[in-house]
């Protein structure tokens, strides 16, 4: 794959969308050559995040989220974008309310299992404020290579 390959998925939120996209995303992930254990850590990393998304951020009857997967040589590259659920929420990040997300990651909190799981699952996590209230957040899996791929070229 030379080109940089982009699939979006605008997702109704509603939970039961969650195990298709976790299959989706799974054999995506098979086909582009990740080992197995990267592979659940994607599909389990992504499950995470929709629900976050749904939960946290685009919740209502017609309310949905945007899923787009980036295909790189080297990478795998998500990004999960809501809109936020309503006007006290929007911008929640701007508030200082990353840095208290980032404080209850842990396996010991009762919150912030999803974004614990991302940081710790994937190679490089980034939350930011989006332009319609909501929070994307932006993950990246390296792919990596066996010897005999690593020397095609």
């Amino acid at each position: 794959m030379q080109e940089q390959q982009r699939i979006r998925l605008k997702i109704p939120s509603n939970y039961i969308y969650i195990s298709p996209i976790r299959a989706f995303v799974k054999q995506l992930a098979q086909r582009l050559g990740f080992t197995q254990i990267r592979v659940e850590d994607i599909e389990l990393t992504v499950d995470e995040l929709c629900n976050n998304a749904i939960e946290h951020g685009s919740r209502g009857i017609n309310s949905d989220f945007l899923l787009v997967l980036t295909l790189n040589d080297d990478c795998l590259e998500i990004l999960v974008r809501d809109k936020g659920k309503d006007e006290e929420e929007a911008n929640w990040l701007q508030s200082g309310r990353l840095e208290e997300v980032e404080r209850q990651m842990s396996p010991k909190g009762e919150r912030g299992h999803g974004i614990f799981l991302a940081r710790i699952l994937s190679d490089r996590i980034e939350m930011n404020s989006n332009a319609h209230g909501g929070t994307d957040v932006r993950i990246v899996f390296l792919r990596e290579f066996s010897s005999a791929e690593a020397g095609e070229g």
